[in-house]
């Protein structure tokens, strides 16, 4: 009962005298009773009881109580006690007519809410396919290898089969829904013709794809047995058990019927019981085999000391002992042996070897540490030649061409000596560039300050202006393979600013040989003039 109801009947459900009794048990006291005003009160309280009870309120024993009270008050009663049970009467009529109609629009929400269930699934059925295939496919466990073959099959079934189980326990919530509310008899008639209608396309439907995935699940379930159990196994039992542990989680996934379900588990059972069987005679088997093993350990471990003391022999001829040790590896490869076995020879062939290993890692170090010297030593050359490098450029202004030109040779060979990388190499070709263009520089800045008498011919100029502009060429030939490497896509940012500066670098000498061509056409022009 709501609050609502529970306020209206407060003051009924306080009186003491309210009693809940059946229609049959008040009637027999009502009519044993002789007094009329006694009647009347028994009357009331039947008639409060029936509205007062937990749930909802009895209102056909209500009017039944009420039908026998209203002709008592015409017999002769006192005044007094006509008007105090009749006041009671007037209020528990009206009560009863107030809960009725709150009663009425609760039964008139409910068929509502029924009403737009039942629509719901009207319009599922029409959208059926668009809901099937919203749902999500099965997913069998890992180690379930015998149902791979069929996992399409048992999606499509399984799938649809999810949304009919759905669709039919709403069906059956709202056949429940529709017996308990209160609502005339016609309305229920048709609320459960509808829900017949509903029953009619879902349960035939489901109850056929329920035989066909147990019939598909029984079928796999035999040629599994088949296939492992009643032939010759190749499997390892571990797989095979990891394997029914799958089928059984299966069975629970799928919607299987009763006899299915049951037939499966049973056999799988008998499977299981069978494999402890065979793990009894596979442990009878091992624990035979491990005497071989022991033998065949033994007879190995042997060789191993034999190899051990040789390999602690001064002055022995380490290829032989290599090839010695892979020989004795080779052999205890064809020996029948467990893993406990295989692990302790491993670790005697490690031990017994070690000697070999210790000098050849002992080899290995002083090869590194000669190969980090002469790294060292290459840095710090490199380093030197960096700074000669620098000094002298920072120093040509001071030099004359000759003592700069001896002095740059001097670096070349030096250069030329040294292991670089390519981009080391490209930056200290840079450098010993610049020097080049600055002796050049010094060279022809000397020459164009003879006087003409001192210049032998205007041919020498002419040659100055061959090797410019020849000198011109090589710098934008390089330019141009700058620009070409700069426009690759492979180089990372730092390649990429290197290669920028190189080209900038080679821009200044361009502008510097042009002009210095420019100069030497002028001196011409003006000597032809």
């Amino acid at each position: 009962m709501t609050s609502e109801q529970l306020d209206i009947l407060e003051p009924v459900a306080n009186v003491e005298t309210s009693k809940m009794v059946s229609l049959a048990e008040f009637l027999d006291i009502f009519d044993k009773e002789a007094e009329v005003e006694q009647k009347i009160r028994l009357s009331i309280d039947f008639m409060r009881a029936a509205l007062s009870q937990s749930g909802n309120p009895r209102f056909k024993d209500f009017w039944e109580g009420r039908r026998l009270c209203l002709p008592l008050f015409k017999e002769n009663i006192t005044a007094t006690g006509r008007t105090l049970l009749w006041g009671e009467y007037i209020e528990l009529s009206s009560e009863a007519r107030r809960l009725k109609e709150i009663l009425d629009e609760q039964s008139a929400f409910a068929m509502e809410q029924i009403e737009l269930a039942i629509q719901s699934m009207e319009k599922d059925l029409e959208q059926y396919q668009e809901l099937l295939g919203q749902i999500p496919d099965l997913t069998f466990p890992d180690t379930c290898h015998s149902l791979y073959k069929k996992t399409e099959i048992y999606n499509n079934l399984q799938r649809e089969l999810y949304l009919l189980n759905t669709l039919a326990s709403r069906v059956n919530a709202l056949r429940k829904e529709v017996i308990k509310t209160e609502m005339r008899v016609r309305f229920k008639t048709k609320f459960f013709e509808r829900l017949s209608s509903i029953g009619d396309k879902i349960f035939p439907q489901r109850k056929e794809l329920i035989k066909n995935i147990s019939t598909e699940f029984m079928t796999d379930i035999e040629a599994f047995i088949k296939e492992h159990f009643e032939q010759e196994n190749t499997v390892s039992l571990f797989l095979l058990r990891e394997e029914i542990k799958s089928l059984q989680n299966a069975a629970k996934l799928l919607t299987l019927n009763t006899h299915a379900f049951t037939e499966t588990r049973l056999q799988l059972s008998k499977c299981w019981d069978q494999l402890k069987e065979w793990e009894k005679e596979r442990k009878k088997e091992i624990s035979q085999m491990k005497a071989v093993f022991k033998q065949n350990h033994d007879e190995a471990m042997e060789k191993i000391n034999a190899y051990a003391a040789e390999c602690m022999q001064e002055g022995a001829d380490e290829e032989a002992l290599h090839k010695a040790g892979d020989e004795l590896l080779a052999d205890m490869k064809t020996l029948e042996l467990g893993n406990e076995e295989v692990w302790s020879l491993k670790e005697a062939f490690q031990l017994a070897k070690r000697p070999l290993v210790d000098k050849q890692f002992l080899i290995e170090q002083e090869r590194e540490r000669q190969n980090a010297e002469r790294e060292a030593l290459r840095k710090e050359k490199k380093e030197q030649l960096r700074s000669d490098l620098q000094s002298l450029l920072q120093d040509s202004e001071q030099l004359e061409f000759n003592a700069l030109e001896e002095k740059r040779k001097e670096l070349l060979k030096s250069y030329e000596l040294l292991a670089l990388s390519k981009s080391e190499k490209q930056v200290f070709e840079k450098m010993l560039k610049q020097l080049r263009d600055l002796a050049l520089d010094k060279k022809d800045k000397a020459a164009m300050q003879l006087s003409p008498d001192d210049l032998q011919s205007l041919e020498h100029l002419r040659t100055i202006l061959d090797e410019r502009k020849e000198r011109r060429q090589e710098i934008k030939t390089l330019l141009e393979s700058y620009r070409k490497a700069l426009g690759g896509s492979g180089f990372d940012f730092e390649k990429a600013m290197m290669y920028r500066e190189l080209i900038d670098a080679e821009k200044v000498r361009l502008d510097n040989a042009n002009a210095s061509i420019q100069e030497i056409e002028e001196k011409i022009s003006e000597l032809e003039g």
